[in-house]
């Protein structure tokens, strides 16, 4: 019932890591502070503070912190939630298309207008934070934020098709965010894409930008980071739900990545998501 979720990135030491993955809901990023470089559908960005990137469905992202300061908001939703049941012209000409896929809103929005719609993300994250929710307002307040990006001719109607490179590539992507919880190796990724391990290997290391390790333990921690602010679990259910092959291989190599135990993430992590929720930042 409320299909929208809005999630405080900010890193102790700005050690914001996210690797490259694909979903099939919308993303939108508020950067806050700092400096954030992303990789999106193969090309590169820089986002500062006051921009606005948009991630259209299946796109394939990843993004680093540039800065230890880096704090953005990253609202992920299903386009089809703002869809109306009836048919009618705000319907036919504008959300359809959108969430047919055959138009896209371009990636990184211009500073005049990601300027423009500070109020519309402030009242979002407002009423987002909120015991008692104005869940109609939400809607409204983001159904005003595309028919702003229509008015501004940000849509991109003839969306271009996927490359067979791309399309290889969210293959890939695919198949690590299902298995990363198991044990994978190159011989077995090799044989799944039709190439040598060692072919895959720097395959992998060029697109991704990491090699086959780095990539499972990154998207292992990001796994175990969301399970440590989302809920109580010990370091044993969470170490297991991650794919890592013990909880004290587990903690060791969080501790190497974010510098914190996980325990220490945890505690830290929940007061800073309580001290932002009550001072959003509002000088940008």
């Amino acid at each position: 019932m409320r299909p929208l979720k809005i999630y405080l990135m900010q890193e102790p030491d700005g050690k914001i890591d996210v690797p490259y993955h694909w979903q099939e809901n919308t993303e939108i990023l508020w950067i806050q502070k700092g400096e954030l470089s992303l990789k999106i559908q193969e090309k590169n960005y820089i986002g500062k503070a006051g921009d606005i990137i948009y991630i259209n469905p299946r796109e394939l992202h990843g993004m680093q912190a540039q800065t230890p300061d880096c704090t953005y908001l990253a609202l992920i939703f299903p386009l089809s939630w703002l869809q109306f049941a009836q048919m009618d012209e705000a319907e036919e000409l504008y959300l359809s298309p959108l969430t047919k896929g055959n138009a896209q809103v371009i990636t990184q929005l211009p500073s005049s207008v990601a300027k423009q719609m500070k109020n519309i993300f402030h009242e979002i994250y407002d009423i987002y934070c909120s015991s008692n929710g104005n869940w109609l307002m939400i809607k409204a307040n983001l159904l005003r934020f595309y028919a702003f990006l229509f008015q501004n001719n940000l849509i991109i109607y003839r969306r271009q098709e996927d490359s067979a490179q791309m399309r290889l590539l969210h293959e890939i992507a695919r198949y690590m965010q299902t298995h990363y919880n198991e044990k994978i190796s190159l011989e077995e990724l090799g044989q799944t894409f039709h190439m040598s391990p060692k072919y895959f290997s720097v395959f992998f290391q060029k697109h991704f930008s990491r090699n086959l390790t780095e990539y499972l333990t990154s998207i292992r921690i990001e796994c175990a980071k969301k399970m440590l602010v989302e809920s109580d679990a010990d370091m044993e259910l969470i170490s297991q739900q991650a794919g890592f092959s013990s909880s004290s291989y587990f903690i060791r190599m969080f501790r190497k990545s974010l510098g914190l135990t996980p325990g220490q993430y945890r505690k830290k992590f929940k007061k800073v998501q309580q001290a932002y929720s009550s001072t959003i930042i509002s000088d940008l």
